[in-house]
C-alpha cells in the first residue's frame, strides 16, 4: 500500500492538482501573499499548438525537440518543432517513469522509476541502456543527506521521507533545485562544490505537513494548498508556476497562477507573467529551451516565444 501511494505521488501529482481545481470548482482554495507581483519585465508571444497522443505526465525540452511522457502508453514521445513531426523516443521495459533528465549533449535520457532512486540511461542513438547511479543528481533520499533543515517536512510515514508527496525536482545547466509543492522553500544544490542551500519564493509560505491519518495509510489533509504546481530553469533563471494570490491579483479579480521568476545567481525575484488559458486546463509542466517557453496543458503543448523586456 505504501509503495502504491508512492507511485501516485511522484507520478500523478499534477493529476491531483488537476482533481483539485476541478472538484472545488473555479475559485479552489489559495495562498493569498502581500506582495505584489511586477510584470513588465517580461513579454510572451504564442509560436504554436502541438497535440501528443495523451496526457504529458512529464515534459523535457533540448534544442529543437519536446519529448512528452504519456502514462496511458507507457512511452516517451519525441516531437521536432522544425520538422513539425512526431515519433516514439521510447517504449522500453520500464513500465513507471516518474521523472526524466538530459544529458547537455542530448544524447542520453535520464529515466527514474518509481522510487526515483534507480536510473536507466537510454541514448536514442543505439537504442542502449544501462543502470545508472544516482550520484549525479539531486534525489529525495540525497535532499534529506545534504539538507537537514525544518523547510523539508520528513513525513517519517512515508518510505522516501515524503518528499515525493511534497515536491519536485528541476535542473539547470549547474544547479539542482528541490522545490516544494505546499511552501516557499526552494533547496538549491551545486553539484560541483557539493553545496546545498535554500531561498524563500516571494510569497514567504510557511511549511505544513499535508499528510494525515486515514486508517492505516496516510492521505494528504484536505487543508494543504498548493503553492507551487511545477517549475523550469535555464542556465540564468529559474521559472515557477505559482498559484499564491497576490495583491495585483486580488485587485484586478484574476484567479489564475502566475510564473514567477528568480535569477539562479543571487536568487532574487526578477518578475513574473501569466500563461495564457487553453480549453480550461491547467498547465502541468513547464520547460525552457533558448527563448523559447513551453507548456503542457493535459495533452496539448503550448509553445512561446519569451521576450525579456
Amino acid at each position: 500500500m505504501k509503495r502504491n501511494l508512492i507511485i501516485l505521488s511522484a507520478l500523478f501529482c499534477s493529476a491531483f492538482i488537476i482533481m483539485y481545481i476541478l472538484v472545488r470548482g473555479a475559485e479552489p482554495d489559495r495562498i493569498v501573499s502581500g506582495v505584489s507581483r511586477q510584470y513588465s519585465h517580461f513579454q510572451l508571444e504564442t509560436l504554436d499548438t502541438i497535440a501528443f497522443p495523451g496526457r504529458v505526465s512529464i515534459m523535457r525540452a533540448a534544442g529543437d525537440h519536446i519529448y512528452g511522457y504519456v502514462y496511458s502508453q507507457k512511452a516517451v514521445f519525441n516531437y521536432d518543432t522544425r520538422l513539425h513531426r512526431m515519433d516514439t523516443l521510447y517504449n522500453g521495459p520500464m513500465p513507471i517513469i516518474t521523472r526524466i533528465e538530459i544529458s547537455p549533449d542530448a544524447q542520453t535520457f535520464y529515466l527514474f522509476d518509481d522510487t526515483q532512486e534507480h536510473i536507466t540511461a537510454y541514448q536514442p542513438a543505439t537504442r542502449k541502456t544501462d543502470s545508472v547511479s544516482s550520484e549525479n543528481f539531486l534525489t529525495r533520499e540525497g535532499t534529506q543527506l545534504h539538507y537537514r533543515d525544518s523547510t523539508i517536512a520528513e513525513f517519517t510515514h512515508f518510505d522516501d521521507g515524503g518528499l515525493s508527496a511534497d515536491g519536485f525536482f528541476v535542473n539547470d545547466s549547474r544547479y539542482q533545485f528541490y522545490i516544494p509543492f505546499y511552501h516557499s522553500g526552494v533547496v538549491r544544490y551545486d553539484l560541483a562544490q557539493n553545496r546545498v542551500t535554500s531561498f524563500q519564493t516571494i510569497d514567504q509560505s510557511p511549511p505544513v505537513n499535508i499528510a494525515v491519518p486515514q486508517g492505516n495509510i496516510y492521505a494528504r489533509s484536505p487543508k494543504a494548498v498548493i503553492v507551487n504546481s511545477t517549475a523550469t530553469a535555464d542556465a540564468d533563471r529559474l521559472y515557477v508556476l505559482s498559484y499564491v494570490l497576490s495583491q495585483d491579483a486580488i485587485k484586478s479579480g484574476y484567479r489564475g497562477p502566475a510564473v514567477d521568476v528568480y535569477n539562479i545567481g543571487d536568487t532574487h525575484y526578477a518578475g513574473s507573467f501569466r500563461l495564457p488559458g487553453y480549453q480550461n486546463k491547467p498547465v502541468l509542466q513547464l520547460a525552457k529551451c533558448g527563448d523559447t517557453l513551453i507548456a503542457v496543458y493535459e495533452r496539448n503543448i503550448l509553445r512561446f516565444k519569451l521576450k525579456q523586456v
